[in-house]
């Protein structure tokens, strides 16, 4: 945080210069007369981080270009980032079961076959006696809710961190979907985001890695 902190500062100084050098530098001519008095009212703003973009969408500066495309931060989720951790291992393509403690729980995760590094993972979760069948994608989506069929009836999956994990449902919803899946040997994911429609995994060994978990959550 306190990392943050100074980078805002320091974004705050070098945009402050670049104002400061632009009002300077303005010809006198009257087309730009109505961007310095646009400068002029983003002094009138008290809050410093929309004083600041508005200084930063003035005059185009070099560090508003640059954060246009930076990338997007990583979600704050403990579970997203045990899955990734694990999904990283030797086993870079079966299902790999975890006990990551009071951090996240149980974590079964399966990778999507054949896709593009880092691949989304079907994810199996028991934490604080709550299972949750989700898919945790290395991008987020942009929207609340994705229409999923897997089993051939298609329900409504939320997205949850920041747009990172699309979750099947807390509880019973997963626990059905889990039961339907440990008798299937492969599944493809059918959805109305393109990012997830299409996705393959693999369930070979799935009811027999679920037991642990399953165990666990008492189902």
């Amino acid at each position: 945080m306190i990392l943050a902190i100074k980078k805002t500062a320091v974004h705050y100084q070098k945009c402050c210069l670049w104002a400061l050098a632009g009002l300077f530098l303005l010809p006198t001519a009257p087309a730009h007369g109505g961007l310095l008095e646009q400068a002029r009212e983003c002094t009138g703003e008290p809050r410093r981080l929309q004083r600041l973009a508005c200084f930063d969408a003035i005059f185009a500066t070099p560090l508003a270009v640059q954060s246009a495309h930076e990338e997007p931060q990583l979600p704050n989720s403990e579970r997203w980032r045990q899955a990734y951790a694990q999904a990283a291992g030797d086993n870079l393509d079966g299902w790999v079961y975890r006990d990551s403690g009071m951090a996240a729980g149980l974590l079964l995760t399966l990778p999507a076959l054949g896709a593009t590094l880092p691949r989304p993972l079907m994810v199996l979760q028991c934490h604080n006696n709550i299972t949750e069948l989700t898919l945790m994608l290395p991008q987020p989506l942009g929207q609340d809710r994705v229409r999923v069929n897997i089993n051939g009836d298609p329900s409504l999956w939320r997205l949850r961190d920041d747009g990172y994990m699309l979750s099947a449902g807390r509880g019973l919803p997963s626990i059905a979907l889990a039961k339907t899946l440990a008798l299937m040997p492969q599944v493809r994911v059918q959805a109305n985001a393109s990012s997830i429609d299409g996705l393959v995994f693999d369930l070979a060994g799935f009811s027999s890695a679920i037991k642990p978990l399953r165990n666990a959550c008492g189902w």
